[in-house]
């Protein structure tokens, strides 16, 4: 899960929170040696201390303390001094700046107020440190930590829970932490936002007794019924809700004490409190929700407001635009620029109001916006609206509708507008903060493809040309279209290859190319995230070789070597950086990867290619072991009938985690193998996945998920067409080959939020070059591509899937770019293939 604190350590990359720079405000115990018979290590932020001769149960009781900044030094102190005296083993936060990541309104909700944890070995030393130490914090403030139950009214909590790493797979097929039942077997280590005790896990009876008091204390008193959770953060949540006594729906905002803290110092609460006056003194706006009351529950705060009746402007985007769909006409494209041009002057006079009472709003973004039945609009989460008078900057804002050089007084509202003038036909604004010059091609972009009103395009650039600066390295121009295997794209090629080498960092051992967040949970060597499929993408691109390149190789290597607990996936975990080591003529080492694959405990895995068993068997399959790949097609295919031993449940359709995935499997085993059943389980794999499938109105064909219609390569209809395709290279069927061709003849939008392999642009030109599609819709999904190429260090690269950051990785960044691209330009047969794939 992308959090906070992973946008903080680097401008460009996502990063660990632990590599921020934090010497200035590190606790002073953070630089203290191990006491004498004890061990110190340090890792992911956590300074861990425990006594030499002690062993730490695998799993336990553990208490946490939590903290606001002003005592987290104390309770550090504290806690250090007294689980030294009784050898007791702990582990603390090194600075203020990693804890107020972790107390931040973005901060997973499960993990916030950890500032220390404690690992009793006993039930005696857990009851008297739980009692002893409760005395020594008294008076220390700090966030409820939701995951937890709170010991008294002080800073101490404590759940069940492992002790040391351990992973298994959950219901799902995730790969996930886990905790050991009395009879052997690891099931998952549930980290939510409640309390919960494994029902198999031994209760103390000092602990069974402030259970129950809990459930007791809170088993009722809101007044409020809450009839769905709007949206969640750390701060507390947006619920709608029934009023007490007249039944009115309303709004329910949460603050909780001490969490959500911004740079400005200022709690979750402090903001509701500023939200409150603000929204009184916009009073009798109808661009404002009426406030009606506001309360206290236990210890959390509400603010209650009317209950606006309409859709967010980012939901009627999605809903409207007509370059979300294929083959949008030209009356869409009018039809919707009428109405996203009444829309933003409906916000504008909106945000003129406000203006007028002397408010400016603080966070104007097409999330904040609703769009009521009748056209008008109501701004709501007013939490960072100021005065004009006030000498206020926010701490809070979305990326893509904030600048720098506009941080203050009315014109953070100017900047945002013109922002959401360009965001309602192109909403990539997110991509401002990586290239100056960024909005000029965007601006451009709109001008071709909208019938815009005159002047709006230079409203724009005036609006949203940044200040002057040094002009910044200059990178290649994307091209228009394709122009063939020479001209301007052997520069492109050239130019995201470099991107990709001069983001590299051998010198770390948690990742070699940065990318998606992912890759810092244990999938920094991974295909999908990680070095495995850049250093694919490299090679296949023919940018391998060379001494450097080798010494990539070699990262890559240890990484497979040294990790503890890793993923067994294709493209999560060791089956794909076997396959990659192989393909980079390091086959011993490969071997030695499969070796571990060999002896995992596959209970529980997932089906899908992905991560699941449909990927393993086709890596065994490569490396020759059909018994091994039988096996698990085998596996899979009770899954089909509903066997037993079946993989867990798949959750969704589609190539990665659908049932496309083991028909990949199938087929290949039938080639195999020429045995007849393998083809019939993989056209029964195929019509599960058809089952989600839908067609448009203008007979594209996607995948169902929920109120999304996919058509990308990852989940979507371009996926499942790939796993046609293979299909029907070994037995004609006209139904799945209609399917199939309706897809090549041109499988998705010219707009997509993500330029991405997996879930973007990449993918469905990988996918129409892989089925042989036509050039034009080719050079539709190219042109997508270059809305989404930013500068870096005067090379082109990619933004990961959310664009806050770039991707270097070859599911969502770079390097699927790169590979997609020269497949575009040279043809799969050339060697630019997903892995596993047969090409032609």
């Amino acid at each position: 899960m992308l959090a906070q604190g992973h946008l903080v350590a680097d401008p460009h990359f996502v990063d660990a929170p632990e590599r921020v720079e934090d010497t200035a405000v590190r606790f002073a115990h953070a630089a203290r040696p191990a006491p004498p018979g004890w061990r110190r290590a340090e890792r992911d932020g956590w300074v861990m201390l425990r006594p030499r001769d002690a062993r730490l149960p695998p799993q336990g009781w553990k208490i946490h303390v939590s903290a606001t900044a002003e005592d987290a030094s104390r309770a550090v102190a504290t806690v250090w001094e007294y689980c030294v005296a009784r050898g007791i083993g702990f582990k603390f936060l090194r600075s203020r700046a990693l804890l107020a990541l972790v107390n931040s309104k973005r901060a997973p909700r499960s993990a916030g107020g950890k500032l220390v944890t404690v690992y009793p070995c006993s039930e005696e030393l857990l009851e008297r440190a739980l009692e002893e130490l409760s005395t020594l914090l008294r008076g220390v403030k700090g966030p409820y930590i939701l995951s937890d139950l709170r010991w008294g009214d002080g800073p101490l909590y404590l759940r069940y829970g492992g002790f040391t790493p351990r992973f298994c797979f959950s219901g799902d097929g995730e790969y996930v932490p886990a905790v050991v039942r009395p009879d052997g077997r690891a099931v998952p280590d549930v980290r939510g936002a409640a309390f919960k005790v494994p029902p198999w896990a031994g209760v103390p009876s000092f602990i069974a007794g402030r259970i129950r008091a809990a459930r007791a204390d809170g088993a009722g008193g809101f007044p409020y019924r809450v009839e769905k959770a709007l949206r969640f953060s750390n701060s507390g949540g947006v619920y709608r809700a029934l009023a007490p006594g007249t039944g009115r729906r309303v709004v329910l905002r949460e603050a909780r004490p001490y969490a959500g803290v911004d740079d400005n110092g200022m709690d979750a609460v402090a903001r509701l409190g500023r939200e409150h006056a603000v929204l009184e003194r916009l009073a009798g706006l109808g661009c404002v929700p009426r406030v009606l009351a506001r309360t206290r529950h236990w210890e959390h705060h509400f603010l209650v407001e009317e209950f606006v009746e309409g859709e967010r402007l980012e939901e009627a985007m999605g809903r409207r635009h007509p370059l979300f769909r294929p083959d949008a006409s030209r009356a869409e494209l009018a039809a919707y620029t009428d109405w996203a041009c009444a829309v933003v002057t409906r916000v504008e006079e909106a945000i003129a109001a406000l203006h007028g009472r002397g408010v400016v709003f603080g966070d104007l973004q097409p999330g904040n916006v609703l769009v009521r039945p009748d056209g008008s609009v109501c701004l709501v989460d007013f939490e960072t609206s100021f005065g004009m008078d006030e000498n206020f900057t926010p701490a809070l804002g979305t990326a893509g509708f904030t600048a720098p050089w506009a941080r203050t007084g009315p014109a953070v509202d100017a900047y945002a507008l013109d922002c959401m003038r360009l965001a309602v036909f192109c909403p990539l604004t997110e991509l401002l903060r990586f290239d100056p010059r960024k909005h000029e091609q965007l601006i451009r972009h709109v001008e071709d493809r909208f019938p815009l009103p005159p002047g709006y395009g230079e409203r724009l650039r005036a609006g949203l040309a940044p200040p002057p600066d040094p002009a910044p390295p200059p990178a290649p121009a994307w091209p228009g279209a394709a122009s063939g295997p020479a001209g301007p794209w052997d520069e492109v090629l050239g130019s995201l290859c470099d991107a990709v080498v001069r983001s590299a960092t051998p010198e770390r051992e948690d990742r070699l190319f940065p990318g998606d967040v992912r890759q810092f949970d244990g999938q920094g060597a991974a295909l999908a995230y990680g070095a495995a499929g850049v250093l694919h993408a490299l090679y296949r691109t023919g940018h391998g070789g060379g001494a450097r390149f080798e010494g990539y190789v070699d990262w890559l290597a240890r990484a497979a070597e040294r990790t503890d607990w890793p993923r067994p996936g294709l493209y999560d975990g060791l089956a794909g950086v076997a396959y990659v080591l192989d393909e980079l003529g390091r086959p011993q080492q490969a071997r030695a990867a499969l070796a571990r694959l060999a002896a995992f405990d596959l209970r529980g895995c997932g089906a899908g290619l992905f991560g699941g068993l449909a990927g393993i068997g086709l890596a065994f399959a490569h490396f020759g072991d059909l018994r091994a790949a039988a096996r698990l097609g085998a596996r899979l295919a009770h899954g089909l009938d509903g066997a037993g031993d079946g993989p867990a449940p798949v959750p969704a359709a589609g190539l990665m985690r659908g049932w496309s995935g083991p028909a990949l499997l199938f087929s290949r085993l039938f080639a195999e193998t020429g045995e007849d059943h393998w083809l019939r389980w993989a056209e029964t794999a195929l019509a599960r996945d058809l089952a989600h499938c839908g067609v448009s109105p203008g007979r594209h064909v996607h995948v169902r998920a929920g109120r999304r219609r996919l058509t990308t390569l990852g989940g979507g209809g371009a996926g499942v067409a790939i796993a046609l395709h293979e299909y029907l290279r070994h037995r004609e069927d006209p139904h799945f080959a209609g399917l199939r061709d309706r897809i090549r003849a041109g499988p998705g939008a010219e707009l997509l939020l993500s330029s991405g392999l997996f879930e973007g642009h990449a993918g469905l030109l990988y996918t129409l070059v892989h089925l042989g599609g036509p050039t034009d819709a080719r050079e539709a999904q190219l042109r997508g591509l270059g809305l989404h190429a930013v500068r870096f260090q005067g090379r082109l690269a990619f933004p990961m899937d959310g664009l806050l950051r770039l991707s270097m990785d070859l599911a969502t960044g770079t390097a699927g770019v790169l590979l997609a691209v020269h497949a575009a330009l040279r043809g799969t047969t050339a060697g630019a293939s997903l892995p596993l794939l047969r090409t032609g």
